[in-house]
């Protein structure tokens, strides 16, 4: 069988916290096959890795990442023992041994310019992929970077033919709607990357069970994104034995 490529979401954050160089390390050691960053803007235009539009659930501040600077957002990470990475930090981390999947989070065009200056003052264009939620940004990606992969995060009530003609060239449909329309539609034509858990799952984004992880292998998709890489590395394992 085709066995679908390991995602790390956010870093191996199962053991690890999230979108940080520990999580991204780890990631790689398990055996993932990419390994996933978020991505926002800080006020002074630095881009961090970051899921959140603040760090009150990681490190307790309700300061917004889009109004405080890196600096001001890195001393509040480390007040709660944790060390905020830019994008730049989590590239050199993962590509020199993986591919990275960067989430942006926001959807203006302000932040593509940003993380393609990143992408390309590493020289990483053919290292990355671009994970998107609008159509606009994904023809901005492709056109300000050409060559570059995106990966369209669909909204729940996008066309997927909109994204194919901007330039995506794979699409991210949620567990919990892989017997939907679009999801049926995209399965077996196009690359679907599926992420675990999440909304009508009952579980926390990219937290899988055993009778979760056996459904969305079910469906054939060509990569899984979850917390734990371990746990689908070792299903692999298994299956090649």
């Amino acid at each position: 069988m085709n066995r679908p490529l390991v995602i790390a979401h956010r870093g191996h954050s199962a053991r690890y916290p999230e979108n940080t160089l520990e999580a991204y390390r780890a990631a790689i050691a398990a055996g993932a096959d990419l390994v996933e960053t978020d991505a926002r803007l800080t006020a002074d235009g630095v881009v961090i890795a970051a899921h959140d539009p603040d760090l009150a659930r990681l490190a307790g501040s309700a300061a917004a990442i889009a109004t405080t600077t890196h600096a001001e957002l890195a001393a509040i990470a480390r007040s709660s023992g944790i060390r905020l990475a830019t994008l730049a930090e989590a590239l050199a981390a993962i590509c020199p041994h993986r591919q990275a999947l960067i989430d942006v989070k926001t959807q203006d065009l302000t932040i593509i310019d940003a993380v393609i200056a990143v992408i390309g003052g590493a020289g990483l264009r053919d290292r990355v992929w671009i994970g998107v939620r609008d159509v606009l940004q994904v023809a901005h990606a492709r056109l300000q970077m050409p060559g570059v992969r995106v990966l369209a995060f669909l909204p729940d009530t996008a066309n997927p033919n909109h994204f194919a003609a901007a330039g995506a060239s794979a699409f991210r449909i949620w567990e919990g709607a892989l017997d939907g329309k679009v999801a049926t539609g995209l399965l077996g034509r196009v690359p679907v990357w599926v992420t675990a858990g999440g909304s009508g799952t009952g579980r926390r984004v990219g937290d899988v069970d055993t009778e979760g992880l056996a459904a969305i292998l079910g469906k054939s998709p060509q990569a899984v994104l979850l917390n734990d890489p371990d746990l689908l590395v070792g299903a692999q394992n298994r299956v090649a034995s």
